[in-house]
């Protein structure tokens, strides 16, 4: 019950919800909020929602290599778009030790979404794009994402947080693998 993206999509926001591809929303309220690492959890509270299920994808916490082919799914608009790219830096702009640089195309509407390797691992999530230089696009490494969430206290959850440590996208060429992350990615909708 838990959707994680960039704590600048939600900052300042009175209401949030989560919508997927087939315009199913869904609302959340911010659990925790890491604004150095520019991160934010966010927990359904809607009382349709009745879980996600397993998820089929993990958290990647060693060090990903430049060169290393990465892809993202997004929502630049109401529908999901795949960007596929490679990890072109292992420092975000200026050296940032937080972030990736990667060369992808990302529009608005990617912040917040998930970059994946090619065995399906969660490996940071897209934070904005340099705009100065077409395809370089940085993202918040998951080491990041995964200390960020070790902070989060268990007083202030109303479901217990339950990372996945199995990937099920091991294995699967890229077109399988993106039909089992589609119900796992959401457009976060502010107001």
């Amino acid at each position: 019950g838990h959707v994680i993206t960039n704590y600048h999509v939600v900052q300042g926001a009175d209401s949030i919800y989560i919508q997927n591809g087939a315009g199913f929303a869904l609302k959340v309220k911010q659990v925790y909020v890491d604004p150095t690492c520019d991160l934010a959890v966010l927990e359904v509270v809607d009382g349709r929602f009745k879980g996600f299920g397993n998820l089929p994808y993990s958290f990647k916490a060693a060090a990903s290599d430049m060169g290393e082919d990465v892809y993202t799914i997004g929502f630049p608009d109401d529908k999901s778009v795949y960007g596929r790219g490679y990890l072109s830096s292992r420092t975000g702009y200026a050296g940032d030790t937080l972030a990736y640089q990667v060369s992808i195309p990302v529009n608005p509407g990617n912040s917040g979404g998930p970059l994946l390797d090619n065995y399906g691992n969660v490996i940071g999530i897209i934070s904005g794009k340099q705009t100065h230089f077409d395809g370089a696009a940085f993202a918040i490494k998951s080491r990041f994402l995964l200390k960020s969430l070790e902070n989060i206290s268990q007083d202030s959850l109303d479901k217990k947080l339950v990372l996945s440590k199995k990937n099920m996208l091991a294995g699967l060429d890229r077109k399988d693998q993106i039909k089992k992350l589609q119900n796992y990615i959401f457009m976060v909708k502010v107001y």
